[in-house]
């Protein structure tokens, strides 16, 4: 454990880090905080709080930096960074739960979980998201058909809270608490975003955590855009949202199948589709692949990077390898650049309309970024298997996960990226009021792929869970300590 060891560190504007630990991934957002408190223990967060507080400071939290608004940067007193505190272990003081600091990257959890243990949890593929933000959004990958959210095997968290009297201290929170308050907060940690209602230090997941898969198979192919028909790209994602709405059942056999197409806009040479199949009849790969290209062309090896996605190269088809190997090969966190994302939940394969807009959007002469897509990730199966009121996360009912996504290096290049991105969401969702409500086609959006353009944020990224939300922030936070552009309540 990497608490008792490390003493803390302030740092001032006046120190060489400064610049670094007040800027995210995401290089839009840089703030000035009074100073960066970076912790190594659960007590020096309570203490960077309860300075926070004492010298008239917002507090923020930084994990691993990947808010991609400015909810950590925007306005901050003080940011604290939890990165010291990285360490995954079991807790036999905890019936022998897993314990998950809140300062971890995911590459941190996985490769800790894997080789003491042999488990895993089924988390993001960008292995530098930290976990103290990853988990309490709900936490989703390549792993979730088969083995559901992350929050699913949640069972108790370490949270720095703050009283009506202005006092900062831990509280253990879990389902098995007496206490229905203590209930709530940990449920509201399954899904309710980052920032809410205190500083969450630890995580615990459940002994019976899911056996890490020995091998992992890796498909990568692409369709060319020179020469791709309008009528060849509908017929992709009819193809796409019909197999996963035909194959998203808890306990259908493709739940050991995870794919994620990005479509491009054509200035990038290739629409490619990256698929990681972990069971054990290849013949299910094979069956998919072939759904997903009838009618639409034969398929060519992927030629270059995509997005913030590494090229994966094959060999004879397919690429299986050990699978901890193939989680960093599919790792996406990308370089350091600007960005701009959006998200959307499928419950039903994309209408014609969206097809029309996506082309629309791909296809404007107007705009030449290579590095813009929209990524369409295959949800469902044991994602699905909870009620949407069993954690916070609500959409328990989808087949598809939509990121819209754009990328850049320079400032300049800001408002050509922004209108672009905002043009293509509101033309997708054309007719719900330029976002995807909850209807019969959509199901809302990911908090974790949070969007300070969303007007009724609440409603999309909850649902019917924000009542019970802000009935938790209102009791452990009743302050307003902990808040920011999309928080509970404001």
């Amino acid at each position: 454990m990497s608490g008792p060891d490390f003493p803390g560190a302030t740092v001032l504007s006046s120190d060489s880090r400064y610049a670094a630990l007040c800027t995210g991934f995401n290089q839009r957002f840089s703030g000035t905080p009074a100073y960066v408190q970076v912790c190594g223990s659960p007590g020096q967060v309570v203490d960077a709080v309860q300075s926070a507080i004492r010298n008239g400071l917002r507090p923020t939290v930084r994990s691993g930096g990947h808010c991609y608004e400015g909810f950590v940067t925007d306005g901050a007193g003080a940011i604290i960074d939890l990165s010291p505190m990285n360490s995954v272990y079991q807790d036999l003081g905890m019936d022998g739960a897993f314990c998950v600091e809140a300062g971890c990257t995911l590459w941190d959890v996985y490769t800790q979980l894997y080789r003491q243990y042999g488990l895993t949890i089924p988390g993001g593929s960008c292995y530098s998201v930290g976990a103290g933000g990853h988990i309490c959004g709900g936490g989703y990958g390549l792993l979730s058909r088969k083995f559901g959210l992350v929050v699913d095997y949640l069972c108790a968290i370490e949270v720095v809270c703050v009283s009506a009297q202005g006092n900062a201290s831990l509280i253990l929170a879990s389902p098995s608490s007496p206490d229905p308050e203590i209930q709530a907060l940990f449920w509201a940690h399954t899904g309710g975003g980052g920032g809410n209602f205190g500083v969450v230090t630890r995580y615990w997941f459940a002994p019976d955590l899911p056996q890490a898969p020995a091998v992992a198979t890796l498909s990568s192919v692409a369709w060319n855009w020179s020469g791709f028909t309008f009528a060849q790209f509908s017929r992709l994602l009819q193809n796409f949202g019909a197999f996963f709405a035909e194959h998203s059942a808890p306990d259908d056999p493709y739940r050991d199948l995870f794919s994620l197409l990005h479509l491009t806009k054509n200035a990038a040479p290739q629409i490619v589709m990256v698929t990681q199949y972990v069971g054990n009849d290849l013949t299910l790969l094979d069956d998919f692949l072939a759904a997903i290209s009838n009618g639409v062309g034969a398929h060519v090896p992927q030629a270059a990077p995509v997005g913030h996605h590494l090229l994966v190269a094959q060999q004879d088809g397919y690429r299986t390898m050990p699978w901890l190997e193939a989680t960093q090969t599919l790792n996406g966190s990308g370089p350091n650049r600007r960005g701009k994302y959006k998200s959307a939940y499928m419950i039903q394969p994309f209408p014609d309309n969206q097809i029309a807009a996506i082309w629309n959007a791909l296809t404007d002469p107007t705009f030449q970024n290579a590095s813009a897509l929209l990524q369409v990730d295959s949800y469902g199966c044991e994602v699905n298997a909870r009620a949407s009121s069993d954690t916070a996360v609500p959409q328990r009912s989808s087949i598809m996960k939509l990121q819209y996504q754009a990328y850049w290096n320079s400032a300049g290049d800001d408002a050509s990226n922004l209108n672009w991105i905002r043009t293509f969401y509101q033309s997708v969702y054309a007719d719900t009021g330029g976002e995807p409500i909850s209807n019969s086609v959509t199901d809302g959006c990911f908090v974790n792929y949070c969007d300070t353009d969303l007007a009724d944020w609440p409603s999309l990224y909850y649902k019917d869970n924000y009542a019970r939300l802000l009935d938790v922030k209102t009791f452990w936070d009743p302050r307003n300590i902990f808040n920011h552009a999309q928080s509970i309540g404001s």
